[in-house]
């Protein structure tokens, strides 16, 4: 049984999560934490919960979460997690960010499409991004992964056949997904 904890709980992603952690055999939630709901149920903030869950949701106070969870998701807004993420990554704990805050290599990258500088460069190696379609092996032995967006994942997967089977040169042709 793995202990899982979610940070950030309260919004879209957090609340899917917690339902199909709710509904997983081989995962225990730790603690669903919120710093707007803390000392709330879930089941307020989300009404399908009801029944199954009586518990309520933390502040996002990180002083016990490495000895609370084996696992943790952050389903924090972007720019958010990188604020949590490097004294939960010293602590050991693995992390899987929903965010955009670890998705890119290049820190770079972030002040253009995002317009801030990473507070956090030397870490953005350090993550996976997360394609279990094709990357399982890499991601099983990570400590540290990064979710892609829902766009990205949807591109991503449309396009991976397309380039396994060369029918894109990666040289050559130009590939604009409109989304």
């Amino acid at each position: 049984m793995v202990r899982v904890g979610v940070l950030g709980a309260s919004g879209y992603a957090g609340g899917e999560l917690l339902r199909l952690l709710l509904a997983h055999g081989d995962a225990e939630l730790a603690f669903a934490s919120s710093r707007r709901y803390a000392g709330e149920y879930l089941f307020r903030v989300h009404p399908n919960l009801r029944g199954v869950t009586d518990m309520q949701f933390v502040g996002n106070d990180l002083s016990n979460v490495p000895t609370a969870a084996d696992l943790i998701f952050t389903a924090l807004p972007h720019g958010e997690s990188m604020k949590f993420l490097p004294q939960l990554i010293k602590s050991g704990v693995k992390v899987v960010d929903l965010s955009a805050d670890f998705r890119l290599k290049n820190p770079a990258d972030y002040e253009t499409w995002y317009g801030f500088k990473h507070p956090a460069p030397e870490m953005l190696e350090k993550f996976v991004y997360a394609v279990p379609e094709l990357n399982k092996d890499e991601i099983r032995g990570a400590s540290l992964t990064a979710s892609p967006g829902c766009m990205a994942i949807t591109s991503i997967l449309a396009l991976a056949p397309l380039f396994k089977q060369k029918q894109v040169e990666v040289d050559h042709d130009h590939v604009v997904v409109d989304a």
